[in-house]
């Protein structure tokens, strides 16, 4: 009897989800292969950030999915490399064979080869990042509270975001929400006066991908929320104290601006993970893995890309496809149609993807939207993009206590997951590091 098709899945983000979604109860043995076991929302880590949700509600665990799927496995593994003549993905766990492979691997921060930046700065790609910053956001406060130095204490109530997309904009207006909305109520010795949001991008304008009006809506919407906006900047270091940045175009011995702060959030661009590097394949100039019209890798007759690590430019398009949801689920989706095509002798389709449009939330009754020549603002956008991330999120069982947690967000400004976690995490005050546990904080800790 001959044995089924083993197709390899790497990554359990969306798009590798979809892939193996489709390929479930098929006539192939699929693996996905991931170093966390849960699939992580990744536009909702921002809410994580800045403690409207907690952590269960922005993850699903990948075997959840497969309840009634036997013919879809999975390996908690890393990822360390494809060697593709022998159809092989090594990993922490040995070698893994494959007769078709979907590289669904993501992308991780990219600091352009900044190594300062990357050391100091806080990123926010992964659910670990969203609870360091929540818990550094909350623990500088403490910190100001008890601060007798104006100059330690502006500092420590200094706020970067750096990257004027969509994970800056919201991330920005996340903070000031939860800063103005939450956190003045609660702190009575802290002048918020004090308190500045800056978001710097290099970026001609904020939220490139939208049209000029609705980036103008935009940058009003933030600064209504009291946060600088500053485009066409490009930060040159950051040692943890002092944020360096200058002109995009000016000399690069031109003086930059300095900015005291404390916290830094890095949004300003993604590359493929370092597994990648030493796959030998066709790259665009971001080193995302090029792949054709049926999603495989040129070359090949068993690899496919998608999402984050791929690259694709459409007929007659100057750019490749967007890195966003929408553009994973369908190659994934495609993915997976064409090797079950494959695996029947049948042709290969191709993709053709048109466009839903892009989105951003600014705050509570404010976002902005466009798909085609429709445009939104306000409270309507708001709820469209509540909805949209809503029925693309997984969890039924999460996605109501996330939607009371927005409406009593919008009705009262509630964040409730003002939780300090993890007190060895980078950020807090000194005093809290080395405080001695005592026994009963000993046995929340580790029930928690």
């Amino acid at each position: 009897m001959k044995e089924r098709p083993r197709v390899v899945i790497l990554g359990g983000g969306i798009g590798g989800i979809k892939a193996a979604q489709k390929l479930a109860n098929q006539p192939v043995d699929v693996l996905i292969i991931d170093h966390n076991n849960y699939q992580v929302f990744q536009p909702l880590l921002y809410q994580v950030a800045t403690s409207m949700l907690s952590t269960d509600e922005v993850v699903y665990p990948i075997r959840g999915f497969f309840k009634k799927a036997n013919n879809v496995d999975f390996l908690l593994a890393e990822v360390r490399g494809i060697q593709p003549n022998e159809k092989i993905v090594k990993t922490s766990h040995g070698d893994v064979p494959y007769d078709y492979l979907i590289i669904a691997l993501g992308s991780t921060p990219n600091f352009f080869g900044n190594e300062e930046v990357e050391r100091n700065a806080f990123p926010l790609k992964t659910l670990q990042d969203a609870i360091r910053i929540r818990s550094h956001l909350l623990s500088v406060f403490e910190e100001a509270s008890a601060e007798t130095d104006p100059e330690k204490r502006k500092a420590l109530l200094t706020f970067v975001f750096v990257g004027a997309g969509p994970i800056g904009v919201e991330g920005a207006g996340g903070v000031s929400e939860l800063v103005y909305d939450v956190l003045q109520k609660e702190f009575h010795h802290i002048d918020f006066d004090e308190v500045s949001i800056h978001l710097i991008g290099a970026d001609a304008c904020v939220l490139s991908m939208m049209s000029e009006e609705l980036r103008a809506e935009t940058l009003k919407v933030l600064q209504k929320k009291r946060i600088d906006v500053q485009c066409s900047m490009l930060v040159t270091g950051y040692d943890g104290e002092n944020l360096f940045y200058r002109p995009m175009h000016a000399p690069k011995d031109a003086s930059c601006a300095t900015l005291k702060t404390k916290t830094v959030v890095w949004s300003a661009g993604v590359r493929p993970v370092d597994c990648l590097s030493s796959f030998a394949c066709e790259k665009d100039r971001g080193k995302r893995l090029l792949i054709d019209d049926t999603i495989r890798v040129p070359g090949t007759q068993d690899i496919f890309a998608i999402g984050d690590c791929s690259s694709y430019t459409p007929p007659g398009e100057q750019r490749p496809l967007p890195t966003l949801a929408p553009v994973a689920l369908a190659e994934g989706e495609l993915a997976a149609k064409n090797i079950l095509h494959d695996v029947r002798g049948e042709e290969m389709e191709h993709l053709h993807y048109k466009s839903k449009g892009v989105m951003a939330i600014i705050g509570n009754s404010e976002a902005v939207m466009e798909a085609g020549p429709l445009r939104g603002r306000g409270f309507l956008a708001w709820a469209a993009w509540l909805w949209i991330h809503l029925l693309t999120k997984a969890g039924f069982h999460a996605n109501i206590s996330v939607t009371f947690k927005w409406i009593f967000n919008y009705l009262s400004g509630t964040r409730l997951g003002r939780l300090i976690t993890r007190p060895e995490l980078q950020g807090l005050p000194e005093s809290i590091k080395n405080a001695p546990e005592t026994k009963d904080a000993g046995a929340e800790k580790q029930a928690s």
